[in-house]
């Protein structure tokens, strides 16, 4: 599946393509990642591992191969693609123009899910003041929204929430397939 690339001018990339069961959605690169030139790049990022262990992918993929996210039916993006964050709740809350333009490029791709990669993404994204965990009553576009904790290694606390969240937003893009088919 070829990526279409609406964001050239960031740090990193968009990783997008039309038909994908899920985008998500991080809020600024790293510094690692950005330095990587790859998303989720940190030693202490457990975003690959999550993928995996939920099921997502047959196998472990680091993030120099971020781009092969697209076979599996995956996205990646962020809110900022222009500059680096060494933690999310540093950055400024986000202008009408850079809300905009996200929202018009996950409903262009409309992936089945859109999943928020942690409260403070979810919170920049859509001003939901306390997001609860998980599916979100709201769609964007056709597309449901999902919220899982934060895949940094500073959100480790949470590894087997984090872990069950992943599980669970596995089974309901399945459970998306499964409802899709004819």
């Amino acid at each position: 599946m070829p990526a279409e690339n609406p964001t050239t001018d960031g740090l990193l990339p968009d990783i997008l393509a039309p038909g994908l069961d899920v985008i998500f959605v991080g809020a600024a690169p790293s510094p690692a990642a950005a330095m990587a030139g790859h998303y989720y790049a940190g030693s202490r990022n457990r975003f690959w591992d999550l993928l995996y262990r939920a099921g997502f992918t047959p196998k472990r993929l680091d993030a120099e191969q971020d781009h092969e996210v697209l076979y599996y039916g995956i996205g990646l993006t962020a809110v900022y693609v222009d500059r680096i964050s060494v933690a999310n709740h540093l950055l400024p809350p986000p202008d009408e123009s850079t809300l905009a333009a996200l929202h018009r490029k996950l409903e262009r791709f409309s992936p089945r899910v859109v999943c928020y990669n942690g409260k403070d993404v979810c919170r920049m994204c859509t001003g939901e003041e306390n997001p609860p965990w998980g599916e979100m009553p709201e769609y964007l576009g056709r597309s449901i929204q999902f919220v899982a904790h934060s895949s940094s290694g500073r959100a480790d606390r949470w590894g087997v929430e984090r872990l069950e969240l992943y599980c669970q937003l596995r089974q309901l893009v399945e459970d998306l397939r499964t409802a899709s088919r004819p």
